[in-house]
């Protein structure tokens, strides 16, 4: 991610949120792994897998060089596989799941000492609320 959350389309500057630049990293990479029940065959769940990746942008995410983003996905489900023109709700439904689940991860991480004494400051949950409020997106 380059440093700038985006929650319901309002960026959120690590600057503005805990007062310091984002941490600087050399690639970060991303694993999803998503699970269905559909009945889908090898090459729908390869395009899962991809709208999975995809929504990460809808976060923030940049794809920078040295990032080595990746889904796998896989499916328990019985029967035929639908046709291809019945995937749009599982393909949207993939990329909401993805991106709300990013959120979460953001949202419920601290303040973390790393290594060689780095500092990754966690993401404040009221600060998010605030500027959410002030861009009219909540109303809370």
């Amino acid at each position: 991610m380059d440093g700038v959350l985006t929650i319901a389309g309002v960026p959120m500057p690590s600057a503005d949120l805990v007062g310091a630049p984002p941490a600087q990293t050399v690639g970060n990479s991303c694993m999803i792994v998503v699970a269905t029940d559909a009945p889908l065959d090898a090459r729908q769940l390869g395009r899962v897998a991809r709208r999975a990746v995809f929504a990460m942008a809808r976060v923030g995410a940049d794809y920078a060089q040295g990032s080595g983003d990746y889904a796998l996905a896989f499916s328990v489900g019985t029967g035929h596989p639908p046709a291809d023109e019945a995937l749009d709700p599982i393909l949207g439904s993939t990329m909401d799941a993805v991106e709300e689940a990013l959120l979460n991860s953001v949202l419920a991480a601290t303040t973390t000492q790393g290594r060689h004494g780095r500092t990754v400051l966690g993401v404040p949950g009221g600060a998010v609320r605030e500027r959410l409020r002030r861009a009219g997106v909540v109303v809370a």
